[in-house]
Protein backbone atom coordinates (compact mmCIF):
# COMPACT_ATOMS: atom_id res chain seq x y z
CA UNK A 1 0.00 0.00 0.00
CA UNK A 2 1.18 3.73 -0.79
CA UNK A 3 0.80 6.15 1.92
CA UNK A 4 -0.56 10.10 1.98
CA UNK A 5 2.17 12.64 1.69
CA UNK A 6 0.47 14.81 3.97
CA UNK A 7 -0.28 12.38 7.10
CA UNK A 8 0.92 9.38 6.37
CA UNK A 9 -1.65 6.82 6.01
CA UNK A 10 -2.35 4.14 3.95
CA UNK A 11 -4.36 4.65 0.78
CA UNK A 12 -5.10 2.46 -2.19
CA UNK A 13 -2.48 1.64 -4.57
CA UNK A 14 -4.78 2.36 -7.41
CA UNK A 15 -5.09 5.81 -6.63
CA UNK A 16 -4.10 8.47 -8.84
CA UNK A 17 -3.02 10.72 -6.34
CA UNK A 18 -0.84 9.93 -2.82
CA UNK A 19 -3.62 11.70 -0.82
CA UNK A 20 -5.58 10.12 1.46
CA UNK A 21 -9.66 11.23 1.78
CA UNK A 22 -9.40 13.07 5.00
CA UNK A 23 -6.29 15.50 4.22
CA UNK A 24 -7.65 15.96 0.76
CA UNK A 25 -11.08 17.47 1.76
CA UNK A 26 -9.47 19.38 4.46
CA UNK A 27 -7.16 20.81 1.69
CA UNK A 28 -9.47 21.81 -1.02
CA UNK A 29 -12.97 20.50 0.23
CA UNK A 30 -15.37 17.28 -0.23
CA UNK A 31 -16.67 18.55 -3.50
CA UNK A 32 -13.64 19.67 -5.24
CA UNK A 33 -11.40 16.73 -3.98
CA UNK A 34 -13.93 14.37 -5.26
CA UNK A 35 -13.88 16.43 -8.90
CA UNK A 36 -9.97 16.08 -8.67
CA UNK A 37 -9.39 12.52 -7.52
CA UNK A 38 -12.39 12.04 -10.40
CA UNK A 39 -10.37 13.62 -13.20
CA UNK A 40 -6.65 12.42 -12.12
CA UNK A 41 -8.17 8.67 -11.96
CA UNK A 42 -9.53 8.89 -15.45
CA UNK A 43 -6.26 10.37 -16.86
CA UNK A 44 -4.36 8.04 -15.45
CA UNK A 45 -6.74 4.90 -16.97
CA UNK A 46 -5.68 7.08 -19.92
CA UNK A 47 -2.21 6.82 -19.45
CA UNK A 48 -1.85 10.28 -18.72
CA UNK A 49 0.22 10.29 -16.12
CA UNK A 50 2.70 7.70 -16.66
CA UNK A 51 5.73 10.06 -16.20
CA UNK A 52 7.87 7.88 -15.42
CA UNK A 53 9.09 6.98 -19.32
CA UNK A 54 10.48 10.23 -20.79
CA UNK A 55 10.56 7.78 -23.68
CA UNK A 56 6.75 7.72 -23.76
CA UNK A 57 6.68 11.62 -23.46
CA UNK A 58 8.82 12.41 -26.51
CA UNK A 59 7.08 9.75 -28.68
CA UNK A 60 3.32 11.40 -28.27
CA UNK A 61 5.39 14.82 -29.21
CA UNK A 62 6.87 13.55 -32.08
CA UNK A 63 3.09 12.24 -32.89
Amino acid sequence: MRKCVYCSSEILDNRAMQICDRCGEKVWGKKMFDAIKKTTDEAQEKGDLDFNSGESLENRRAA
